[in-house]
């Protein structure tokens, strides 16, 4: 949980996709009771082959668009599973943010499941299925 908001602490500005509006699919992440992903923003770069998620905090059923800031906030990381380090994209409190301009840039840090808990491991673990995509 430190980590997390350490990275909520030291995330950049966000810029909305360049790709059309996704759906959202929250579901718990496994093993962790306050936890959910959005299976349908999980996606692996075509680029880089890192991983994208967000993740938020809160009660069974998930957070949704207007997420309420007082619930916490969405969090956006870029995952490099082969190296076990994780990228902070930043905080998203209504659900409609994307990825910032040069993400791929971003200062890689260690243990992923330090910052994205079960739901990073799961997307390492299932990465050869997600849906690869070219982000902007």
């Amino acid at each position: 949980m430190k980590k997390r908001l350490v990275a909520c602490l030291l995330s950049v500005p966000m810029l909305g996709l360049a790709l059309p509006a996704v759906s959202e699919s929250w579901k718990p992440a496994p093993g962790e009771a306050k936890t959910q992903y959005d299976a349908d923003f999980l996606r692996v770069d075509d680029q880089t082959g890192l991983i994208v998620l967000r993740i938020a905090e809160g009660k069974g059923g998930g957070p949704y668009r207007s997420w309420p800031a007082g619930k916490g906030p969405i969090m956006i990381f870029a995952l490099d599973c082969a190296a076990d380090k994780w990228m902070d994209l930043g905080m998203d409190f209504a659900g409609d943010k994307g990825l910032p301009k040069n993400w791929r840039k971003e200062a890689k840090l260690d243990d992923i499941s330090g910052a994205a808990g079960k739901a990073g491991k799961m997307a390492c673990e299932t990465k050869d299925s997600l849906v690869k995509a070219t982000l902007p």
